[in-house]
């Protein structure tokens, strides 16, 4: 059974051997690249027409699988550098006697504010988690322990995607100010899906036409500012705009771009605001997400459990939790801060005890109660205690 269809741009018809399973296809007149949403079914040749009869059919607004899984590694790699980078200081500080002292000079640089982050307001405003990160500051940590920038983003957790995501784009880390990563995680029953990177450059690329040529990039017909591109192992091609010399775009859906098209300045949600102001101002890494609806029953997060069982365990917690920010701070004394809002008062008062008793384990560490159903824990950045809250949050 082959399938016929037409193109949303120019309405030539035409015909394919089958549904693709990521849901989209290209004109072979005009070249648009556009979704599925609706084709004919028909019999394929030599089949009796009678038995099986054409047909229409509605493809509803969902994400193909593939889709699920590149927004899923999209999810991964922006948690994982926020939570995982605790590893950097146990690993680094070891033993550098053996290491090349010789590295590469890098800028010395401070962490901004989350305000003053061009790069957020690129990103879609339906966004419920959103994630930055200043590479400047993590440049001048490597060089300060005299390690290898990228041999120190590996021990930070980062999946072998994100490396190779990061070289294929060729862009140097110096020459990054910051990257903004969003990403709407839809409740059961909504097929909307929001995911978006922001890369932000301190100056022009030397050369777009080589930077789009490592992307394998393909211009988008009638848009002369997209373009498809191909990203290395990561199962997607993602759209690239160019907003600007300095902020180029990613995004899977043209809706992931409103912002872009504006020219910039998105505003979130209330929620998601009030977290990102809880963002210490030193911060060089970041995570905040909000959200009134039961994180456990997004449908993005119960995919994510289903492929690791350890993280089904944080299901129940992630019930309990309404909202969260976590930030780590570099620095010759390294800070962690995180703050969470809670469906209720009672389970705020149990994170506080939790905060409490960890406080009273770090010198330097305070715990703080911004309001009847929020947490906050600040102190001295310790690999040990992520990994100990995260098994206590399993169990």
């Amino acid at each position: 059974m082959s399938i016929r269809l037409s193109c949303p741009s120019c309405n030539t018809p035409f015909a394919l051997p089958a549904l693709p399973d990521h849901g989209r296809t290209q004109c072979p007149r005009c070249r648009d690249v556009f979704p599925i949403r609706t084709y004919t079914e028909q019999p394929d040749d030599g089949a009796p027409e009678a038995a099986q009869p054409a047909q229409v059919v509605h493809v509803p607004r969902m994400w193909p699988r593939y889709l699920a899984i590149g927004g899923a590694v999209a999810l991964v790699v922006a948690v994982v550098t926020v939570v995982c980078a605790v590893r950097m200081y146990q690993d680094a500080r070891r033993d550098t006697s053996n290491n090349n002292s010789d590295v590469p000079p890098t800028p010395s640089a401070t962490a901004s504010a989350p305000g003053a982050l061009v790069g957020l307001g690129y990103l879609p405003p339906e966004c419920n988690v959103v994630v930055a990160v200043q590479p400047g500051p993590l440049l001048a940590e490597a060089a300060r322990l005299k390690r290898e920038p990228r041999d120190l983003l590996a021990q930070l957790g980062l999946p072998d995607q994100a490396l190779a995501a990061l070289d294929g784009t060729g862009v140097p880390l110096a020459q990054i100010d910051h990257i903004a990563f969003g990403a709407y995680l839809n409740d059961p029953g909504d097929t909307e899906l929001r995911v978006a990177l922001v890369l932000v450059l301190r100056a022009p690329l030397a050369n777009e036409d080589e930077f789009r040529a490592k992307l394998k990039a393909k211009p988008v017909p009638r848009k002369a500012d997209r373009w498809v591109v191909e990203v290395n192992k990561v199962p997607l091609s993602p759209v690239l705009l160019r907003a600007s010399p300095k902020v180029w775009v990613f995004g899977l859906a043209d809706n992931d771009f409103a912002a872009a098209e504006k020219g910039g300045g998105a505003q979130f949600g209330p929620g998601v605001r009030k977290m990102i102001d809880a963002v210490p101002p030193d911060a060089a890494v970041w995570l905040a997400a909000d959200d009134d609806r039961d994180w456990a029953k997004k449908p993005l997060l119960n995919f994510l459990a289903a492929m690791q069982p350890d993280a089904k365990k944080l299901l129940p917690a992630l019930s309990a939790g309404r909202g969260a920010m976590v930030a780590l701070g570099y620095g010759e004394k390294p800070r962690l801060a995180v703050q969470l809002r809670t469906a209720d008062t009672a389970t705020a008062d149990r994170v506080r005890g939790y905060f409490a008793a960890r406080a009273a384990e770090t010198e330097g560490a305070k715990v703080e109660a911004p309001s009847t159903t929020e947490a906050r824990y600040e102190g001295p950045l310790d690999a040990n205690l992520i990994r100990r809250a995260l098994t206590d949050l399993g169990r």
